[in-house]
């Protein structure tokens, strides 16, 4: 679908003479008029314009304009794929015009060399009083230099002129077949009495391997399959990007954890293996079950950290005191915290609070889905949302979610290597039995 004729956005006529405009397509299924917004058809208030069925609706037309017939007519054109509108602004003028008045000028052209170009002017014409009084429309060849001259002999121009309005007269500047001569600037002069009007069009040089094709409405086809397949395999891909982040960098930054880990000096290992355990494991009787059945293993026997234990009593008011002496044996503190046996968010507030406290920030384990607490903690005012942000977080799912232990042993520091703890075994053999057994007797005492 597009047009066969220049979409001219400007039309003149004078009162009581006959007018048309016009909205010649090609390839269009259904065409609908409209005048300022209103559909066709229109009352006599409206416009006295009505459609020329012998010109397949693309034209409207009267015999007798009217100052009223002026406005914005606006052609609607359809096909099964497309649609598109152009809009004419129509003024019915009492009298010819003493200055002209430009309706078109085509805009500036790429195009290839050896093909074919045309380019068009039309405009309104003031009508000649004056004997030596000029009235004329052509197109010039401006120069590099700057001066306007005549047109080469393989460019020609064809002059037209309108049916309806005899003042409006038009010209084609047309060249078969574009030579490296004819790139450069043209002008449209109008000549109307002693008015001089000038229109500049550029024409540039084209790559051949640009493949959009330019149509007389000065727009270019869009590949609407194409887009709709680049924006889906873009969004596919921006969703597989997502889920492999999720899913690969948390293993990843641990496994970089580890090769730091195995490449750090004796000195640093030594520290790690200051404190008698790397992990305490904190919780009350209501959360048993799970953490003897699941988690103290898996820390102990799976990733090989020195754990130990601490029950909590199931008011929080006196945790600090409860743990603070154990805590100072250990590298950090895990926390297993089961929000619903709470009756109110003041009571998770102060159980946050207690943990927080302690020298080490603790690692607090989520016996509940987390989107939850963070609506009951918008209900426990802004101090409960502050410290519920400010707290590590992690939700526990069930034993065998590999997303939580990765989650969970890249928030604790990493269990000394099983070099490490028999080079320390070696030179405190009776240290190292000490914490042997207080390790053993910790940790077996609850499993």
């Amino acid at each position: 679908m597009h047009f066969t004729k220049e979409p001219i956005p400007f039309e003149y006529g004078f009162q009581d003479k006959f007018k048309s405009i016009h909205c010649c397509v090609k390839g269009y299924r259904s065409i609908e008029w409209f005048k300022d917004g209103v559909a066709y058809p229109w009352s006599a208030g409206v416009s006295n314009l009505i459609l020329y069925p012998e010109a397949a609706n693309q034209t409207l037309y009267t015999r007798r304009a009217a100052r009223s017939d002026s406005g914005n007519y606006t052609c609607r054109l359809s096909n099964e794929t497309h649609s598109e509108t152009h809009t004419v602004r129509l003024d019915i003028l009492e009298k010819p015009t003493d200055a002209p008045k430009t309706m078109f000028i085509s805009k500036d052209q790429w195009v290839e060399e050896g093909s074919e170009l045309r380019l068009f002017c039309e405009a309104l014409i003031g009508r000649s009083y004056l004997a030596d009084a000029r009235s004329d429309l052509r197109w010039w060849k401006v120069w590099p230099n700057g001066t306007e001259g005549d047109l080469l002999p393989s460019q020609y121009e064809v002059k037209t002129v309108r049916e309806d309005v005899e003042d409006i007269i038009g010209s084609y500047l047309s060249i078969e077949h574009l030579s490296a001569q004819d790139y450069g600037s043209y002008v449209c002069v109008v000549h109307s009495n002693e008015v001089v009007s000038r229109s500049y069009v550029t024409v540039h040089y084209k790559n051949g391997e640009w493949s959009d094709s330019d149509v007389w409405c000065g727009e270019s086809e869009v590949q609407w399959r194409a887009i709709t397949l680049g924006v889906a395999a873009a969004a596919l891909l921006l969703v597989s990007a997502l889920v492999l982040h999720r899913r690969c960098t948390p293993r990843l930054l641990l496994a970089a954890r580890q090769a730091r880990a195995r490449a750090a000096a004796a000195q640093h290992r030594a520290r790690v293996l200051e404190k008698e355990f790397d992990v305490l494991v904190c919780w009350t009787a209501v959360d048993a079950e799970l953490v003897r059945g699941a988690l103290l293993p898996t820390l102990a026997f799976k990733y090989k950290y020195r754990v130990h234990t601490a029950a909590l009593s199931t008011q929080p008011d006196n945790w600090y005191n409860e743990i603070v002496c154990e805590a100072a044996r250990c590298r950090s503190v895990v926390a297993v915290v089961s929000p619903a046996q709470y009756s109110s968010p003041h009571h998770l507030l102060t159980a946050l609070c207690q943990l927080r406290a302690l020298p080490h920030p603790p690692v607090v384990v989520l016996l509940q889905d987390l989107p939850k607490l963070k609506r009951e903690a918008k209900d426990g005012g802004e101090r409960f949302v502050e410290v519920v942000r400010r707290t590590r977080l992690i939700p526990w799912r069930h034993v065998h979610d590999r997303s939580f232990w990765t989650a969970l042993r890249l928030a604790l520091p990493l269990p000394p290597t099983t070099a490490d703890t028999q080079q320390h075994d070696k030179t405190s053999p009776v240290e190292a039995e000490q914490s042997k057994n207080s390790r053993s007797g910790s940790l077996t005492a609850l499993v």
